[in-house]
């Protein structure tokens, strides 16, 4: 895992995973939980960068978080297929109105865009 110090105000310092290990893990969790929050979660920390930064970040992804089954495709591989096009397991669970649908849509797109920026990343 790659952490980076932060000075508190107080004078401590905590250490904490940078922010690319932290997109890396929300990753793996898509892959894992196939959760609406885990995308929605992805979708905020991607705002904060350039979704060709993002692939950048997640096309070396294999290099961290590689437990794949041998003749298994890789993590990097994979998330492309889940950023594509996302059918979370609980996505029946929300609630149906016009702004939850909005929004999902919204989550859809940002994803979409990493999703094809980390194709072109591996051109």
């Amino acid at each position: 895992m790659e952490t980076t110090n932060v000075a508190l105000p107080t004078g401590d310092r905590l250490q904490i995973p940078t922010g690319a290990e932290t997109l890396r893990f929300k990753g793996y969790l898509i892959m894992s939980r196939n959760s609406s929050h885990d995308y929605a979660d992805f979708a905020d920390l991607v705002d904060t960068m350039a979704p060709e930064t993002a692939a950048a970040v997640l096309a070396g992804m294999d290099r961290y978080y590689s437990c794949q089954a041998p003749g298994r495709q890789w993590m990097a591989t994979q998330l492309v297929g889940r950023l594509a096009d996302p059918q979370p397991s609980d996505l029946g669970d929300q609630s149906p109105g016009a702004d939850a649908q909005a929004k999902w849509e919204e989550v859809r797109r940002r994803c979409l865009s990493v999703a094809v920026a980390m194709l072109e990343e591996a051109r």
